[in-house]
């Protein structure tokens, strides 16, 4: 297989603390730490990651949208949903980190952009699309998780549909199909966005029902990626398949398993966390 793949970039929107059961699990339940929790985790950033391809740019994750940070209040729900929210994340963003900004910094302003693909929906992941419909570019979501968006109560899966439903959004709702990929076989499906098997989307469900990562696979001896949103926040807790108190624990496991499984069928490979103060130094 040659690899249609060339620059692969992180880019940072901003910064969230979280809990540490967001990240660290140990069984309790979410209400519970949530409105128990004294502690913030240090800022961690907003990762997204931009993929050169013979094809074009490609985008993974989008971040948080700017008024998540300034003006909280009105951006999130009011209600027990954004208690919730206050309780669980403390988003910051400094002049100069937005998406657009960021992409320029990189030399492709969105315009130059083919498509973007999300891991979920939540609003530090999803929370720019709006800024991709202005430029008709496609968004790629897996068929699971785009059900939530158009359901009846997005709220309660994390899912702030008011601020993702701008009829603009080019939303291209992805269906997993079996692979006759040897690497891939231990994942329920995969989606090959071009064709060539340099980027592959992934079914890896846990943190959300229809989370999704983003296989890229490099030559010229370069480690293959593999793009995880939240399934994992520290690639080290994979093998001792440590999942948060967030989600599905049980899918997060499996998820994982799968992971690790990845692992040792491509030597190698990288696993880039959607907040990994390492991602930029592992994708190099």
């Amino acid at each position: 297989m040659t690899s249609g793949v060339g620059r692969v970039s992180v880019l940072s929107i901003g910064e969230v603390r979280l809990r540490r059961h967001n990240i660290v699990g140990n069984g309790t339940p979410m209400l519970w730490w949530t409105f128990t929790s004294r502690r913030w985790t240090d800022p961690l950033p907003v990762n997204v990651v931009l993929v050169e391809h013979e094809q074009g740019w490609v985008l993974w994750d989008t971040g948080q949208a700017p008024a998540s940070a300034d003006t909280p209040r009105e951006y999130f729900p009011g209600g027990f949903v954004g208690a919730v929210y206050a309780r669980q994340v403390d988003s910051t963003l400094t002049p100069g980190q937005g998406l657009g900004e960021q992409l320029e910094l990189a030399g492709v302003p969105i315009e130059r952009l083919t498509l973007a693909a999300v891991s979920h929906l939540h609003y530090d992941h999803a929370g720019n699309v709006g800024e991709l419909a202005a430029a008709g570019i496609p968004v790629l979501v897996s068929e699971q998780e785009h059900a939530v968006l158009t359901g009846k109560s997005p709220h309660m899966h994390g899912v702030l549909a008011e601020h993702l439903l701008d009829a603009a959004v080019q939303w291209r709702p992805v269906t997993f199909a079996p692979s006759e990929d040897a690497a891939l076989v231990d994942f329920a499906g995969a989606y090959d966005i071009f064709g060539d098997g340099a980027l592959t989307l992934l079914p890896t469900p846990g943190h959300t029902a229809g989370s999704m990562s983003l296989l890229v696979r490099r030559s010229n001896g370069r480690n293959a990626l593999l793009l995880v949103g939240d399934a994992t926040y520290d690639p080290s807790l994979i093998e001792k398949a440590v999942v948060p108190d967030v989600g599905d624990r049980k899918q997060q496991r499996e998820t994982l398993r799968q992971f690790a499984a990845l692992r040792e069928r491509l030597p190698g490979l990288q696993v880039i966390a959607g907040h990994d103060p390492r991602a930029a130094e592992l994708v190099a």
